[in-house]
């Protein structure tokens, strides 16, 4: 008599837990691979797609811990290989700067615990991974045992951008606290070369001050010559017109009177509101260390932004060159465009639209106001109507409220100046 043959169940147990799974993901995947674009409604494809990439930060998860794994058992030697990301790059056929990158995310995962649960529970993203990956040095989490756990609940309940705000926010504190020397602002630098048709290549790096100013300028005036070929029935791609507004910024200089003066880049501070202090950053909402406006006091518009509660603007200095003290009050608190889709232009680039409209009797202050990106407030399909105020209807702020504001601050943060 032959031996039998296993059963169907006793060979699936033979095959190890880790290739049943491989398995199971490569049919998984190969199934999603076929699905028919007509078979599915739009209902269904936004489903799938944001499903998907839900999928993938955990799956970046799982991969970052076998990878963890993988590079201290050693394994990745045994060929000869002179060092993980080398021998990762070869097997999967991908760029060693990106399996240096993959190798970095999971030697951090090691150390974040809740992180990881956080990923898997598909709560955050692995974005947040590498932002508070290098945010959470070992001297920090020696400082904050409690740090990783507090920054993953506030990152939970703001959008990506509002959380690298805060993360930066925290190591300025957490670095002050233990007296490390704030870092040198980065040097600038540009490299300009002609190639062999005298077309010309530029490329470089620009610190986030001297950013601010380049930026502004190219985003307005790539503005104005998105709105002329509109005008004109042309087309430009983005690129072409930020080609053309670095030309016309060019010319400007060129031509420009002797007395004319240079962009000054704005410096925001906010003061009162807890929330908000000792908060600084420039206009368009880049986080900087105060010790960066030493160098740039005497050249750049500061103002400050007195805040009652988290979002009642009670005073705004005077020292704002281009736009008045409403609408600044309106930028410092929203931020961003306020459309309900998410949307993060920023303040600086944004309408300030009445949420109850102006021909329908809306006052015009910071209570009816909100900011909307020229999109959403100028595309009509877009553009969500009149509704209930960004902020609860509170009383106008008087001067006594203003008085009372700035004691409050002062007793909190000086009270020898306040008395």
């Amino acid at each position: 008599m032959g031996t039998a043959e296993p059963s169907p169940d006793l060979t699936q147990n033979l095959i190890p837990d880790h290739l049943l799974a491989l398995g199971a993901l490569t049919d998984a995947v190969d199934l999603l691979a076929g699905l028919d674009p007509e078979s599915l409604s739009s209902a269904a494809w936004h489903q799938l797609a944001v499903g998907l990439e839900s999928q993938r930060h955990r799956l970046g998860a799982v991969a970052a811990d076998a990878l963890d794994h993988w590079d201290r058992s050693g394994i990745w030697a045994v060929d000869g290989s002179r060092n993980p990301a080398v021998r990762l790059a070869r097997e999967t056929r991908c760029a060693v700067r990106s399996a240096r990158a993959e190798m970095r995310r999971a030697r951090r995962l090691r150390k974040l615990p809740a992180t990881k649960a956080a990923l898997l529970a598909h709560e955050i993203s692995l974005d947040h991974l590498d932002l508070l990956g290098s945010a959470l040095t070992s001297k920090r989490r020696n400082l904050h045992p409690t740090a990783e756990v507090d920054l993953l609940t506030q990152c939970r309940a703001l959008s990506f951008v509002d959380a690298v705000k805060t993360v930066k926010y925290w190591v300025q504190l957490v670095d002050a606290e233990a007296d490390t020397p704030t870092p040198p602002a980065h040097e600038s630098f540009l490299h300009v070369s002609s190639t062999f048709h005298q077309n010309v290549v530029i490329s470089g790096e620009l610190n986030p001050i001297h950013g601010s100013i380049v930026m502004s300028e190219l985003n307005r005036l790539e503005n104005r010559i998105r709105l002329d070929d509109e005008a004109a029935g042309t087309q430009h791609t983005p690129a072409e017109r930020r080609a053309l507004a670095m030309v016309e910024m060019a010319r400007r200089s060129a031509s420009a009177a002797s007395g004319s003066k240079p962009p000054r880049p704005l410096f925001t501070v906010l003061l009162g509101e807890d929330s908000f202090t000792h908060l600084c950053e420039l206009a368009e909402g880049v986080v900087l260390p105060p010790a960066h406006l030493e160098e740039w006091i005497g050249a750049a518009d500061l103002e400050t932004v007195l805040f009652d509660g988290p979002s009642r603007v009670i005073s705004v200095s005077s020292k704002r060159r281009f736009t008045g003290a409403l609408r600044r009050a309106i930028e410092v608190r929203d931020r961003r465009c306020t459309h309900p889709s998410g949307c993060d232009v920023p303040a600086d680039r944004c309408d300030v639209d009445h949420v109850i409209p102006y021909s329908e009797h809306g006052s015009t202050d910071q209570f009816n106001g909100r900011l909307q990106c020229s999109t959403h407030n100028r595309i009509p399909a877009q553009h969500v109507g009149s509704g209930p105020g960004v902020v609860d209807a509170a009383p106008h702020p008087t001067v006594l409220d203003q008085i009372r504001g700035r004691l409050r601050y002062r007793m909190r943060n000086d009270p020898q100046e306040a008395a």
